[in-house]
């Protein structure tokens, strides 16, 4: 499994429909409790099994849902990593008005050829497109340099730079509990991405958002150099103020008691900004080992809760290498009820050859064997139930065919003669499946590729 995919074809508008419902519960990681030394199945530790994480990091692989698009790519990583730091994750929303404002952002700043979220007018840009620039880029986080959405997303998770490091705002952005809208939009080597969205109505109740993670992280999310950051429920807690906050990482042995002097702190700060849902503490350990069942106590004093009496966080940070987590049951109830959403999503489509593509999408997808069998059962006998109708086997065939010209296509490269092969494809699909839903898209891939060529 990669967590760093880039996005491939796929097909059928069916089957990104189906496979955008994603119905899982949602559980905020409750509050770390001091107290005796716990065992990894501990919740006040781990919030989450090491497999239920594997799984549903797979299913959320910006390669998989809603088709693979610019879109889906940037929510998909964005999803990742909200559900790693335990904040709302699954229905985070693409919003097409807040799309404008993030691609007039990127727009301003590839003309300026600089991010600022304060842009001066350029020359040649409309009043209207730079009103909206202008409250775009001041909205958004702003990216500079290769700009697919799984790097940007990234980046601004890092946020660990000079410039940065002091506030980590793009990261707070990205990981407020009140965010349910975003967009995202390139122009050149810029990207934004519209972050100041508070519109979740119901927000579950939390205490801190910690990156790295509380419990089980994965190391292929976090880097050695990173800040960690941790930004209290304002809440629930007073502003932390710099000169009373203590922070302290020790490392952990398997019972996850203290194992070692605590690691030296190369950066500290406390930030009381408006980013994401508040206040922030953020620091960076030197020596960080993030080797596979690397263990560390992190505790926070220094702190006080609404009432102004004393208060602590504590939480431990395990790192994990997700390669090395097997298949569980914990993973494969994950795997079920994701495979269950989408083939009641499929069953419930009115358009049957909508409803094929979805099912053809389901029996095709790698992690139906590690679901519980009857899911696959169904899927199989509602494909045989649909196939006994004539035009919808002729629609299976011509899906069939599509799909392999459409790999080989994405096979080919830049290739120009691989690419002519694949245009005459498309063009003899779309004359033997006249009517067809896979033969007009043939039809319009063939213009596409021709319309290149020339």
């Amino acid at each position: 499994m990669s967590l760093f995919p880039l996005p491939g074809r796929v097909l059928g508008r069916a089957t990104a429909l189906a496979c955008a419902v994603l119905v899982l519960e949602h559980v905020l990681a409750p509050q770390v409790f001091a107290g005796s030394p716990a065992n990894e199945l501990d919740t006040s530790l781990y919030p989450r099994k090491a497999a239920e994480i594997r799984a549903m990091l797979q299913l959320l692989a910006p390669d998989r849902n809603v088709g693979a698009n610019v879109q889906n790519a940037y929510i998909g990583r964005l999803k990742q990593y909200r559900y790693i730091c335990g904040v709302p994750y699954e229905d985070i929303q693409w919003d097409n008005q807040l799309a404008v404002l993030a691609q007039k952002a990127a727009l301003v700043c590839a003309k300026l050829n600089k991010m600022t979220h304060t842009p001066e007018k350029p020359a040649g840009m409309s009043d209207e497109d730079y009103d909206l620039a202008k409250k775009g880029a001041g909205q958004s986080n702003l990216f500079q340099g290769r700009v697919h959405p799984v790097s940007c997303v990234d980046g601004w998770m890092d946020d660990s730079d000079d410039k940065n490091i002091d506030r980590v705002g793009h990261r707070r952005w990205c990981l407020n509990p009140g965010m349910l809208k975003t967009a995202f939009g390139t122009e050149g080597g810029f990207a934004a991405m519209h972050a100041h969205d508070h519109s979740r109505q119901s927000v579950p109740d939390w205490d801190f958002v910690a990156c790295p993670a509380r419990g089980y992280m994965p190391a292929e999310l976090f880097g050695k150099r990173q800040a960690w950051s941790v930004s209290p429920n304002m809440g629930k807690y007073a502003p932390p103020k710099k000169d009373g906050v203590q922070v302290s990482i020790k490392p952990a042995n398997e019972k996850c008691e203290p194992a070692g002097a605590a690691l030296k702190l190369d950066y500290f700060n406390v930030e009381n900004g408006g980013f994401g849902s508040g206040a922030a503490i953020i620091f960076r350990p030197e020596g960080l080992n993030l080797a596979a069942d690397a263990r560390y106590l992190v505790e926070i004093t220094g702190l006080a809760n609404k009432n102004g009496q004393p208060a602590t966080i504590r939480y431990l940070v395990h790192f994990i290498n997700l390669q090395k987590v097997p298949d569980s049951p914990e993973s494969s109830v994950i795997y079920t009820t994701y495979l269950q959403n989408r083939f009641k999503a499929a069953k419930g489509l009115s358009d049957k050859v909508e409803q094929l593509e979805a099912l053809n999408g389901l029996a095709e997808d790698k992690f139906l064997s590690l679901a519980d069998p009857a899911v696959a059962t169904a899927v199989r006998t509602s494909l045989a139930e649909l196939l006994k109708d004539p035009a919808l086997r002729k629609e299976q065939e011509a899906a069939q065919r599509y799909k392999i010209i459409a790999d080989f296509e994405q096979k080919a490269g830049k290739k120009k003669d691989k690419l002519v092969q694949a245009a005459l494809g498309y063009r003899d699909l779309a004359e033997a499946f006249k009517g067809t839903r896979a033969g007009q898209r043939a039809a319009e891939d063939f213009e596409r590729l021709k319309k290149a060529a020339q």
